[in-house]
């Protein structure tokens, strides 16, 4: 009788927790991406110095700017640069000085490795978006390096201007597809 006790409690305490389950039930987890997108431009201000005759003889640049345009992007996109005016302002005004002589010339730092190959492409500024990269990839992000010059073809534009500071806003925007 001992023993049969024993099995009995025993049978008890290892299927009780089968004998009190009453059902299951399922639970559906949704996860919703967003497509997410940043740019960043790392150089708030950049200078092209016209202070010595050589730059009039062979045209002057800025250099690369490292890591000047960060772009990350969860869909294929485009960047564009443009210009908020056709000319630079000088004293508060517009000049007769255009800024289609700024040329604008991104790379790459490092060549990443993508499925789709990163179309990059040397624009002259202006009031009409123009196109500096495409990427057909999804979810990358990007460092562009950045050169602005005044190629000598378009040095002759800056002569017989006033001695003085000239300056425009460049904006860049990001296009996902």
């Amino acid at each position: 009788m001992y023993k049969k006790n024993i099995f009995i409690l025993f049978f008890l305490l290892t299927n009780l927790p089968l004998l009190a389950q009453i059902g299951s039930t399922r639970a559906k987890i949704v996860l919703n991406f967003r497509e997410q997108q940043s740019l960043v431009i790392n150089h708030s201000t950049v200078e092209l110095n016209l202070s010595k005759g050589k730059e009039y003889a062979q045209g002057v640049e800025t250099g690369i700017l490292k890591n000047h345009v960060l772009v990350q992007c969860s869909t294929p996109y485009e960047l564009t640069v443009r210009a908020v005016n056709g000319y630079f302002q000088y004293e508060n005004t517009l000049s007769t000085l255009p800024v289609s002589i700024i040329r604008i010339k991104p790379s790459f730092t490092t060549t990443p490795a993508l499925d789709f190959p990163l179309q990059l492409q040397v624009v002259d500024l202006n009031v009409q978006p123009q196109l500096i990269l495409q990427s057909n990839n999804r979810g990358n992000s990007q460092q562009l390096d950045i050169n602005y010059s005044i190629p000598i073809q378009k040095i002759g534009y800056t002569l017989n201007q006033k001695t003085g500071t000239y300056q425009t806003t460049v904006i860049y925007t990001l296009l996902p597809h």
